[in-house]
């Protein structure tokens, strides 16, 4: 196969080093079922620091390109695309770059007039929203909707996917700052009805008689038995993280008294032809002005260590995003 065009890269180069910007990225000539995308924006997501831990993804396949979803044109026309899922950034080079060589399975067009900073976004934490919401959790226009972490990338997106769909929604934060933006978030008529700041132990209380009928749980550890307190009867409670604990010490008897069902969301194992439909989904309603993500910072590529310093220390309100070809 011959050698194509010539990129900058964040790349992963050995098992237990920091990842580091390569300035000249030598990218293979397509194949029969590959695209080239000229990338400009890339999103940056906690999976992307389990891969560069190596934690997850192919430690047999380095040097690799970091990233696991991205948005820019491709090649030689003004047709935009996002770039996700088929192993890109885990298996293969990502997105964290200029371009990428990217199966076509990967690759959906988006319409005209989409934010490409907010395109940046759409392929993990929008998607994992839409498919909570939306698949697994059948959100109905009756639901009571309580989001956990709902100034995260997932959360801020699903309070108001939750909305359009017509449900009541209660957001709960982890501090006053985050409630604040959040509810900032909410200005055009789509933010939660109710924002709460509570840790574990004081969810049901501040929750209070709302009795959600539909959670989105990111969080695990101690707030999902909180969540099987307050839950009404019948809910369905979608888990999505355990960035709060792995281990759900549920309170059983309560948990089949109330007819609960508790929901895996699995991303990785989820369909090109699904995660086409939730990312065409998306970008129908941020075109048509009912949907933003909100972008915390646009940063140059050659941050992207700080960026993952602020994913740790979990400062970010929605989503930071790297600008790949400044």
């Amino acid at each position: 196969m011959s050698d194509g065009p010539v990129t900058r890269a964040v790349r992963l180069v050995a098992p237990g080093e920091a990842p580091r910007l390569d300035e000249k990225v030598t990218l293979p000539e397509p194949g029969p079922d590959e695209v080239l995308v000229e990338l400009d924006h890339a999103g940056v997501n906690p999976l992307d620091t389990y891969a560069a831990a190596g934690t997850v993804g192919d430690l047999s396949r380095l040097p690799r390109t970091l990233g696991v979803e991205g948005t820019g044109l491709l090649a030689g026309t003004a047709t935009r695309v996002v770039v996700t899922g088929a192993g890109v950034g885990l298996v293969r080079d990502g997105t964290w770059a200029g371009a990428v060589v990217a199966p076509r399975a990967a690759v959906v067009e988006l319409p005209a007039g989409v934010d490409p900073a907010q395109a940046g976004t759409l392929g993990v934490a929008a998607v994992t929203a839409y498919e909570t919401l939306h698949v697994l959790g059948e959100v109905r226009p009756d639901d009571r909707v309580l989001v956990l972490g709902a100034a995260g990338g997932v959360g801020a997106v699903a309070v108001q996917l939750a909305k359009l769909a017509g449900a009541a929604v209660v957001g709960q934060v982890g501090s006053p700052a985050k409630r604040d933006a959040l509810t900032a978030l909410g200005a055009g008529g789509l933010g939660a009805d109710q924002v709460v700041v509570a840790d574990a132990e004081g969810l049901a209380a501040a929750v209070g008689d709302f009795q959600p009928t539909l959670v989105i749980d990111p969080l695990g550890g101690g707030f999902t038995p909180a969540v099987v307190e307050s839950a009404a009867d019948g809910a369905r409670i979608v888990l999505l993280g355990v960035s709060a604990g792995q281990d759900l010490p549920l309170p059983g008897r309560k948990f089949y008294r109330k007819g609960l069902r508790l929901l895996g969301y699995a991303g990785l194992t989820g369909t090109a032809a699904r995660r086409a439909t939730a990312l065409k989904a998306l970008a129908a309603e941020l075109v048509a002005g009912r949907l933003r993500i909100p972008v915390d910072e646009v940063v140059p590529l050659d941050q992207y260590a700080a960026v993952a310093g602020r994913l740790r220390e979990r400062s970010i309100v929605g989503k930071v995003v790297l600008a790949t070809q400044e």
